[in-house]
């Protein structure tokens, strides 16, 4: 019997889910796609979704992607508990986000079949409101059942493509009836599902509530089917999109460790957070979160991942909106180590090479910053951090 491990994968939403919060000043051109999706996979992500192909125009571009970057190998670095553990050559997963209407299944899989690795991405809401305003027609149990011949048809699509998975998303999941949403999983995973998606669409849980939620779900995914996966798409309507992510992974190691079970998580993200509303779950601190938290349990685990690109290409895709990254955004801003407290940099001009961590977190450069600790002359600098300022200039 194989050690019980927690593996995670990285799925970016930015061509879907942070496209389409764009104001229209700010949308990706047309045609910028591929090049876009270049920068995400050279991070290292497993999963890139590259849009929604019944959405006019866009099933061609999600189809360029599937025969460009779909078809390249990435050099991506492995971690296991923080650790480096290795590097590997591999295309990331092309995935197409539709509705469970058979017509968009099948146009989402023409536009993702060149794909070395292909995923078909369907959903449908289950939260009780949701399905009264938006199907008044039809009862949860014709939902439940629409919901389940998406992902058969999803299967059938799929069954001749060797790397291809279908996802099954639970619309507003975290609001769902509990004893509602375990049936919908598990139909879902009965017809072939390989991941199964458990959105707080709205962002109005806590990480508390959902660390318990998750482990539900988990315990579900696993006894229905151990190799299927477990996913977090979270939202930042309250700032916890990051913070309820990182429960999915608190979860899961605390499965795993109970039920001596291997469990393959995802964590969906965006770049810099970009998505409907205040956003959804930022990658950088999502995946800061698996390096820093990762408690000494001597549980594996694992994720994919190239850290010191993670400014560069934050920028690059900012810049395709013709947008900067927020000085203040988590581990790729500007300022994450810029000092300008003259006590701050007082201490860490003392503290030497390490210095920077009395008051950074993690070390800047890991990340793609040039430097650890940059120190700015101001009104508040002291006299050492004057010194060191004036050195660098």
């Amino acid at each position: 019997m194989s050690k019980p491990s927690i593996e995670v994968a990285i799925f970016d939403t930015t061509m879907r889910d942070g496209a389409q919060s764009l104001p229209e000043k700010n949308q990706f051109a047309t045609g910028a796609k591929p090049d876009i999706t270049r920068r995400i996979a050279g991070l290292g992500i497993d999963v890139i979704e590259a849009g929604f192909p019944v959405t006019p125009g866009d099933g061609e571009e999600v189809a360029d992607v599937a025969k460009t970057v779909g078809q390249t190998e990435y050099g991506i670095n492995t971690w296991q508990n923080g650790e480096l553990s290795g590097r590997i050559q591999r295309s990331p997963i092309i995935a197409g986000l539709c509705r469970v209407a058979l017509a968009d299944i099948e146009t989402t899989w023409d536009s993702l079949n060149s794909a070395k690795r292909a995923r078909i991405h369907t959903f449908i809401s289950t939260d009780p409101e949701h399905m009264r305003v938006k199907f008044p027609d039809k009862s949860p149990e014709t939902v439940l059942a629409m919901g389940r011949d998406a992902v058969r048809l999803a299967k059938e699509l799929t069954m001749d493509h060797p790397d291809a998975t279908v996802e099954f998303s639970a619309e507003a999941a975290s609001t769902t009836d509990w004893e509602y949403l375990e049936r919908v999983i598990k139909e879902a995973l009965n017809q072939g599902a390989d991941v199964i998606n458990v959105p707080d669409t709205v962002g109005q849980r806590d990480p508390e509530w959902m660390k318990k939620f998750y482990t539900r779900v988990i315990d579900c995914v696993v006894r229905t089917n151990p190799e299927a996966t477990t996913s977090a798409h979270n939202h930042n309507d309250l700032g916890l999109a990051v913070a309820n992510t990182n429960m999915l992974v608190g979860a899961a190691i605390e499965y795993a460790i109970a039920h001596s079970q291997t469990v393959r998580l995802q964590c969906e993200t965006t770049i810099c957070g970009l998505g409907e509303r205040a956003g959804n779950a930022d990658v950088f601190p999502v995946v800061a979160g698996l390096f820093k938290f990762n408690p000494k349990t001597g549980l594996p685990v694992r994720w994919q991942f190239n850290p010191k690109k993670s400014v560069w290409t934050a920028g690059e895709v900012m810049g395709y909106a013709d947008m900067t990254v927020d000085r203040k955004s988590p581990i790729v801003g500007s300022d994450i180590n810029k000092h300008r407290s003259g006590i701050h940099s007082d201490a860490i001009e003392k503290g030497g090479e390490g210095g920077h961590e009395l008051y950074t977190p993690f070390h800047p450069v890991f990340w793609g910053h040039e430097q650890n600790a940059v120190h700015e002359d101001g009104k508040f600098q002291g006299r050492r951090g004057r010194e060191a300022a004036n050195r660098k200039e």
